[in-house]
């Protein structure tokens, strides 16, 4: 964990950006948007306030919901050492996917009033989405986001969040804005009926999911922004867990690689559909949410005609494969003995669905069905079965992902952290290339085990 004094504190030019000023941000529940704010508060200690969009979620109420948030061990450092802090945070209730974002006239002032920067990071992160529902959140939400960005009296700059595969149709993804894979208008008229799944292939025009289609479109739609105010996106590619501060390994949720690299290392999974050799693009996440605060900082209030896109990727300067990664995760859960099923470091890899299929019945829904025989003879309740739907539904999800390599650059943002002062490396680390990927993902698996499954 880096520490710094008060008078190297205040050689910080980035935190010197932030200070007095408020940040607007959305997604902040996620597991991104905890990272955003527990940096926000902690690295830029003079920041005025951070406005927070939420909603009731579940039967849960914004209170409810926000107690729970601030109960995340991710906070501890930061109710240890700068516990007033959390009392900038003021929360702003509303809904991403209803008109004016369900922001009250009342708050909706105070934003317009008050807010300096915005960090966009809601969306609907489910691959599979209806296109219907991912166009309403992924577009609908930004486009009504950037109409109330106009309007706010000092705002410096808008950061979207994007994703590194909205151009999956090319191997090679330079910092750049790409042609979009449809007409938006004619996408918006189709939405507004009901389309089979026939048509919605259609209208997604090689891109593997409705998430990736319509965050690509999205980006033009923040793109048209930079006319009015200085606009940025950063697109990350797969965010796994923290590598540095506040929590080395620390990691929110299932999502993307976590979930199908530990069925692997549980010995529940036993097959990935792709190759061993291709790379698999980790990024964690707070380099993620470093680079967010850096680059508004960098270009916040500049007046350019450029929209600067920032790839947060680490396959063009520091790449991982597959296997190395996989392996290393099954090496890490023999050695803590953390598998269900013998031989964890029994899989394969294929590049044939009907090969996949084979083994995950022969090698996971066999054995998966013995070992919950077992389980009710000794008097148990079976779980190997259930959980075989989540691990085979998991391993298709991912299958587009696993079976095809990219490389993405990111010249752009390791120019960036180059230029920033000693201290500012320090504090914001983002640079991919410094990544050591056996000890990062050694901490990434000691993280699932702490924080996902609960074990000391």
């Amino acid at each position: 964990m880096v520490s710094l004094t008060t008078n190297e504190a205040e050689k910080s030019s980035v935190a010197e950006f932030y200070a007095g000023k408020s940040v607007f941000i959305t997604g902040g529940t996620g597991f991104l948007g905890k990272v955003f704010i527990e940096r926000l508060l902690y690295s830029c200690p003079d920041i005025d306030k951070i406005y927070m969009l939420i909603r009731e979620k579940r039967g849960f109420s914004i209170s409810e919901r926000i107690k729970k948030f601030f109960d995340d061990p991710l906070f501890k450092r930061l109710k240890d050492e700068i516990p007033a802090n959390l009392e900038k945070i003021v929360l702003i209730p509303g809904d991403i996917c209803i008109p004016n974002l369900g922001i009250s006239a009342e708050h909706e002032k105070i934003l317009v009033e008050n807010v300096s920067v915005i960090i966009h990071s809601a969306a609907t992160v489910k691959m599979n989405e209806p296109l219907a529902t991912a166009w309403k959140i992924n577009v609908e939400g930004t486009r009504m986001l950037l109409a109330l960005s106009r309007r706010m009296k000092k705002i410096e700059i808008f950061t979207h969040i994007s994703t590194a595969y909205t151009n999956t149709d090319r191997e090679l993804i330079e910092e750049i804005l790409y042609p979009p894979p449809a007409d938006m208008y004619k996408v918006h008229e189709s939405v507004k009926n009901e389309i089979t799944e026939e048509e919605t292939m259609k209208i997604l025009n090689g891109r593997p999911n409705t998430y990736t289609f319509t965050k690509a479109l999205t980006e033009h739609l923040v793109a048209e922004n930079q006319a009015y105010l200085p606009t940025i996106i950063v697109r990350p590619s797969i965010v796994a867990s923290v590598k540095e501060d506040p929590i080395r390994g620390w990691i929110g949720n299932w999502f993307g690689a976590t979930g199908v690299s530990w069925f692997i290392a549980k010995g529940v999974g036993r097959v990935i559909y792709g190759d061993a050799n291709y790379i698999v693009d980790l990024i964690p996440v707070d380099y993620v949410a470093n680079l967010v605060i850096v680059a508004g900082a960098k270009n916040g209030g500049e007046k350019s005609k450029e929209l600067k896109v920032y790839n947060c990727c680490s396959s063009s300067c520091n790449p991982l494969k597959y296997g190395t990664f996989l392996g290393t995760f099954t090496e890490d859960a023999i050695k803590h003995k953390s598998y269900d099923v013998p031989k964890p470091d029994w899989f394969t890899f294929t590049k044939y669905k009907w090969l996949m299929i084979l083994v995950i019945t022969l090698f996971q829904l066999i054995p998966a069905c013995i070992l919950d025989l077992y389980r009710l003879i000794i008097g148990k309740n079976p779980r190997y079965i259930k959980l075989q739907h989540l691990v085979t539904q998991t391993q298709f999800t991912v299958a587009y992902f696993s079976s095809h390599s990219w490389e993405i650059k990111a010249d752009r943002v390791r120019e960036m952290f180059a230029s920033l002062s000693s201290v500012d490396k320090q504090k914001f680390p983002c640079d991919p290339a410094t990544i050591d990927w056996k000890e990062y993902i050694t901490d990434y698996c000691w993280g699932i085990r702490h924080f996902l499954e609960k074990k000391k």
